[in-house]
């Protein structure tokens, strides 16, 4: 069955909610720090996505080798980065002011656009830039309020991760969707082992292994396949509000479960940063408007 615009934004929607329940997972263990949590959250995405590669592939290495390129790499590393930066965050900071900071992806990707592929920034573009730089400084200020200055530079890597990541698929004419999930979650499984090693090893409860390694597989190996395949038929403004699903049950979960509450500076600069993302979202999607999809 081909993919359809319709099908392709369904897609999106039901990432952005498994995207969601991220942090509450996190939230719900209780032996694992989050090097220890990453290692079985980047393996258990790793060990599902590497055999339906191989499948697709009818178990051919060369075949394998010829469909991952640079670009799979660069991708991969990059979304392995930003994983570790959400994860490692959470430690710091509260839900809403991760993944509210994480709203500023769209801007992130238009100004790479522009200093990579030589896009101009648009008018609009650059007020929304503003709208989304004042957010950030009213989160900010309330951060280092907090003591936080070492969450913010963390939390920094995502939006910044995911302006390089939308750029680099823009510039591919096709990308594969699995492998960039295959690479990632070895890298944050890896990375996670490494570290752990080093520390305080791997004495945990079985109750909480299982409990990242069905993070992995339930919120990285299923949803973020689809998502990548359906970046070739949705337009990017569509997308990043469909990705809105994320940014607002997010917090809403770890709200229900745990009573975490975020700052009334992470609201107000939040409430800020999304207005200008949606307000760049619609003008982008006006009729009159080239629309372009993550792919240009």
């Amino acid at each position: 069955m081909p993919l359809t615009r319709r099908s392709g934004a369904l897609m999106v929607l039901g990432a952005g909610v498994m995207f969601s329940f991220g942090s509450l997972f996190f939230r719900a263990t209780n032996t694992l720090d989050a090097w220890q949590y990453l290692t079985f959250r980047g393996y258990g995405a790793f060990v599902v996505v590497l055999p339906v590669l191989w499948f697709q592939n009818r178990g051919d290495l060369g075949a394998i080798a010829h469909r991952v390129e640079v670009r799979h790499v660069f991708a991969g590393l990059i979304l392995s980065a930003m994983m570790i930066a959400f994860i490692v965050s959470l430690t710091y900071t509260d839900t809403a002011f991760i993944l509210l900071f994480q709203a500023a992806g769209p801007i992130s990707a238009a100004a790479f656009s522009w200093v990579l592929l030589g896009e101009r920034m648009s008018r609009d573009a650059r007020i929304a830039a503003a709208g989304a730089v004042l957010g950030v400084v009213i989160m900010v200020s309330g951060g280092v309020d907090a003591g936080m200055g070492w969450a913010i530079l963390i939390v920094l890597i995502i939006p910044v991760g995911i302006g390089l990541y939308g750029t680099l698929v823009r510039s591919a004419a096709t990308i594969d969707p699995l492998a960039p999930v295959v690479i990632a979650g070895f890298m944050v499984g890896s990375v996670g082992l490494v570290v752990s090693l080093m520390g305080p090893g791997f004495n945990v409860a079985a109750r909480d292994v299982a409990i990242a390694v069905l993070a992995g597989v339930a919120l990285i190996a299923l949803p973020l396949p689809f998502f990548n395949h359906a970046q070739k038929v949705v337009p990017a403004p569509e997308a990043t509000l469909l990705l809105m699903s994320e940014i607002v049950l997010g917090p809403f979960w770890v709200w229900l479960v745990y009573a975490e509450e975020p700052t009334g500076a992470t609201l107000v600069g939040g409430a800020v940063m999304l207005a200008a993302v949606v307000w760049l979202t619609q003008r982008s999607m006006s009729p009159d408007r080239r629309i372009r999809t993550s792919r240009g």
